[in-house]
């Protein structure tokens, strides 16, 4: 285990993650390799009354600590059972490992739509995957983990027998955008079907992905700029992953979700002034939720939080709270 102090070699590096825009501060870090640095980093921080934060190698930070941070991209080890069909990942690992790993065996695990996203801390917030509407949250998939303190240092969970998935997406031209997400709301969405349409400037993107056939003929009411469906490999459906950079987000699960609050929505966000993508997932299927749909908001600007609240306000009535998974670098 190293042990990093500010103004230290490799300090600056130790510290720094997805996100460009905040940085944690601490007055120590702890690069952990296993369980038992784990524990002299929560003892020391307890023992000095100070806080302390977990730093993977996933898209977290939402709170920067000025205490103790324990940086867990060293304890990365993934191991998969396929007789069990299961899959146990120390604190560091993200989901691209677990996919690679499950793939060789026909296994996937319920991971979302970015693969570069720590396991860890995406199934505490509990875990909406690409698959979500037909086998539902990660969390719900657990078996059981290994903890000092506070921090998880090991998890094990619950993989699918899928190796295969019928997915993709299509783009349209943001002129366009009312046609479309017209003709998204009013989809008698199979439960099957796990679903997204963003606005990410002046392109509209809406992504699919189940197990099953389904059919989206009626979604093409304007010309694409792209429009790619097959049947694929899982890790095909997983996401990319993405470079570090700065951003900042927000969300609201919702009871239900009128066409005219939406459009409004999302020409609220639209006319921010600031540059802000608005997402909208169907929740339902086999999702044990009172949620209708989860509404994320998201910017490569950080303090929009502001405008976000602008964006909630056209669905205040219908809000029921908030998902942990969705929630960047705001207050």
């Amino acid at each position: 285990m190293q042990i990093f102090h500010p103004g230290d070699p490799g300090y600056d590096d130790e510290r720094s993650g997805f996100q460009t825009g905040r940085k944690h501060e601490p007055s120590v870090i702890f690069a952990v390799e296993n369980a038992q640095d784990v524990q002299e980093a929560v003892t020391y921080a307890e023992t000095r009354d100070l806080d302390h934060a977990v730093q993977t190698t996933g898209h977290g930070l939402t709170t920067a600590t000025t205490g103790v941070l324990i940086s867990t991209k060293r304890m990365n080890k993934v191991e998969i059972d396929p007789a069990t069909r299961t899959a146990r990942t120390e604190a560091g690992a993200v989901w691209q490992q677990v996919i690679e790993k499950a793939a060789r065996h026909g296994l996937a695990p319920l991971s979302g739509d970015a693969s570069d996203v720590g396991v860890i801390g995406y199934t505490l917030g509990g875990g909406y995957s690409v698959l979500a509407r037909e086998f539902g949250f990660a969390q719900d998939r657990v078996r059981a983990t290994d903890k000092i303190g506070n921090v998880i240092t090991a998890m094990e969970f619950e993989l699918l027998r899928v190796d295969e998935v019928h997915a993709g997406e299509m783009h349209f031209d943001a002129q366009h955008a009312e046609a479309v997400f017209d003709a998204f709301h009013k989809w008698d969405l199979p439960d099957h079907v796990t679903t997204t349409i963003t606005t990410l400037g002046d392109v509209v993107r809406l992504t699919c992905t189940s197990t099953k056939r389904f059919d989206i003929d009626h979604l093409r009411v304007a010309p694409r700029l792209k429009d790619e469906f097959a049947r694929k490999p899982f890790a095909e459906a997983a996401g990319a992953p993405l470079p570090p950079h700065t951003y900042s987000g927000d969300n609201v699960l919702l009871s239900d979700l009128p066409l005219d609050a939406l459009h409004r929505a999302r020409t609220k966000a639209e006319n921010a002034g600031v540059p802000i993508f608005l997402s909208i997932m169907p929740l339902g299927g086999v999702l044990n939720t009172e949620a209708t749909h989860l509404l994320k908001l998201i910017s490569p600007q950080l303090n929009v939080e502001e405008h976000y609240e602008e964006v909630f306000d056209e669905v205040r009535p219908f809000v029921l709270g908030k998902s942990r998974n969705f929630r960047y670098a705001v207050g």
